[in-house]
């Protein structure tokens, strides 16, 4: 069976085709158009005309190169933005396809299947997914799937329109650390300290554009290959070097570094920030990048369109 899910993130939105036997994945078509659909909502609560039109034009260029079973996901944005439906239909009109807008929770639960989906680990797992608007931790193993899930209302999109947004020179240290407490006292709302408790030998896995980028990035890739990716290991170390790196530059000057995409330039420090805070919390040192997130988890999830 040929699947296609469409993932319709905060920050972006991606699309995969793959092949699905005995429950394997086998990739067809992988792509991914940065779009900002949540651009300006943290100080709104609105998506504004130009994100939506911008966001529905890129569905269908894919929609014209997907193939067999289509799905499409929406995550944060659009389980937060007040006038969501307004771009629900506008896609639907548009494609003939609904918007299926997944809670917190599912949305955590379908990036833990696709995450793991593909390493040969055993005992506990938890990942950490951070988006544009929200980061997603979970906890499981193979064995028994899911255990436990909490998603936190913080992605890079909306962390950076808080803190990091004059792109036209460095931000201070201050800056950062107001950056790294806000997440720190949000994650600890959200109770993401429970995690640390089973983290007893539990691999932890990262997964997200800007984990990639980070890695990326550490490796000095000249052309950024998501797929040379997989599997890599970013450490604390690593993370709160480039923290320090992002912030020292100006906007165009980030958009010049070796290994880091230009369309994720304007929110990198925004995905560091929460990656460092999230692997503080865990009680980890590193975790293993996985490229394999939600839309990889829904190509294995049983679904009627």
């Amino acid at each position: 069976m040929i699947r296609t899910v469409i993932d319709i993130g905060s920050n972006s939105i991606k699309m995969r085709t793959a092949r699905i036997y005995n429950n394997k994945v086998s990739i067809i078509h992988d792509e991914t158009e940065v779009v900002r659909l949540s651009r300006g909502m943290s100080s709104t609560g609105l998506l504004s005309p130009e994100s939506m039109k911008k966001s529905c034009d890129a569905v269908c260029r894919m929609i014209k190169h997907a193939k067999g079973d289509i799905f499409i996901a929406g995550t944060m944005a659009l389980r937060t933005a007040k006038n969501a439906d307004e771009f629900l239909k506008l896609v639907k009109d548009s494609t003939g396809l609904e918007v299926h807008v997944l809670s917190g929770i599912d949305e955590a639960k379908y990036s833990w299947l696709g995450a793991v989906d593909g390493f040969d680990l055993s005992g506990n797992i938890i990942m950490f997914d951070s988006g544009g608007g929200s980061t997603e931790f979970v906890s499981g193993n193979v064995a028994q799937g899911v255990e436990k899930v909490i998603s936190v209302p913080v992605g890079a999109v909306n962390l950076c329109e808080k803190f990091f947004n004059e792109h036209n020179k460095p931000f201070s240290k201050s800056s950062c650390d107001k950056a790294l407490e806000f997440v720190k006292n949000l994650f600890s709302e959200y109770d993401t300290a429970s995690f640390s408790l089973i983290n007893n030998n539990s691999h932890i896995i990262g997964v997200g554009g800007g984990v990639a980028a980070m890695s990326s990035v550490k490796n000095a890739c000249e052309n950024f290959m998501p797929s040379k990716l997989h599997g890599s290991i970013l450490t604390l170390r690593d993370i709160s070097l480039q923290i320090r790196i992002y912030a020292s530059l100006t906007l165009s000057e980030r958009e010049n570094i070796i290994g880091l995409p230009a369309s994720r330039a304007d929110v990198i420090l925004g995905s560091a920030c929460i990656a460092y805070e999230a692997l503080k919390v865990l009680n980890a040192d590193k975790c293993i990048v996985s490229i394999n997130g939600l839309r990889h988890g829904l190509l294995l999830r049983e679904y009627e369109n």
